[in-house]
């Protein structure tokens, strides 16, 4: 156990055995857990001035005791005994999500529709069948007999290792940012019904055929995928500013 000077008083008890401030988090260190904690307190400095309607923390804790059918007082009080909270972190918990969605609306809502023009192709919606392997000559090979369609893309698919029986290799519609940069480039060049020819991303050997590129739409369900990942973005920079000025007792 680490001392820092004067011994703190404990952060808890196991058993008879007191553990202070230090040894816990000379516990998160080892653990590699420190960008985990530094994440909830960013999280809980932000969201602890977001209000919420009046009486809705109350009625979310009703829903969760009838939920888990905690109706009793004494069940709800043993199950807050036997995961070491009480009320007002229960409240904390149940909320958070609300907060989140709320502060999300007040920071980033006003400006989502600029921020989709920003980014609008990045939300178009693409299908396409891949197959993908670390050596070159197999894929080459491969190239050949999609592009003279001598095979299919079925027929193929379930020779690749890890192959399902009702493999297409087939992916999408989703997201053109959920696909690499470099692929999504070439399928937009070659066009639709069009097999590219094998590119290498990340240690594979990719070759692909666009099957369908459509517009993205900003309607309520992409507002909302461009405000997550905007606190996401946000979170991740807050964090990574934070753990950067992280000081330990030594």
């Amino acid at each position: 156990m680490s001392n820092s000077g004067k011994q703190s008083d404990p952060a808890l008890w196991l058993d008879d055995i007191p553990f202070n401030s230090t040894a816990v988090l000379d516990v998160l260190r080892l653990n590699k857990q420190l960008p985990m904690l530094v994440k909830e307190l960013v999280l809980n400095h932000t969201l602890k001035d977001v209000a919420l309607e009046r009486g809705q923390a109350d009625e979310m804790i009703a829903q969760f005791r009838a939920e888990q059918k905690l109706d009793e007082d004494e069940a709800f009080l043993d199950f807050l005994n036997r995961n070491h909270l009480d009320e007002s972190l229960l409240k904390s918990s149940l909320s958070r999500p609300h907060k989140i969605v709320r502060f999300r609306e007040e920071r980033w809502g006003p400006r989502a529709n600029s921020l989709y023009l920003k980014h609008k192709d990045r939300y178009d919606q693409i299908t396409y069948r891949r197959l993908q392997s670390s050596n070159a000559d197999v894929m080459q090979e491969v190239f050949f007999r999609l592009k003279d369609r001598e095979d299919s893309w079925e027929s193929l698919a379930k020779h690749f290792p890890g192959a399902k029986a009702d493999s297409d290799a087939r992916f999408g519609p989703q997201p053109v940012s959920k696909v690499e940069a470099p692929l999504v480039d070439a399928l937009r060049r070659a066009g639709p019904g069009t097999v590219i020819r094998p590119i290498n991303l990340k240690g594979q050997v990719v070759v692909a055929e666009l099957e369908q590129l459509e517009a993205s739409r900003f309607d309520e369900n992409l507002r909302t995928l461009i405000l997550r990942e905007e606190f996401d973005q946000w979170l991740e920079e807050e964090c990574s500013k934070m753990l950067s000025k992280l000081q330990v007792p030594a």
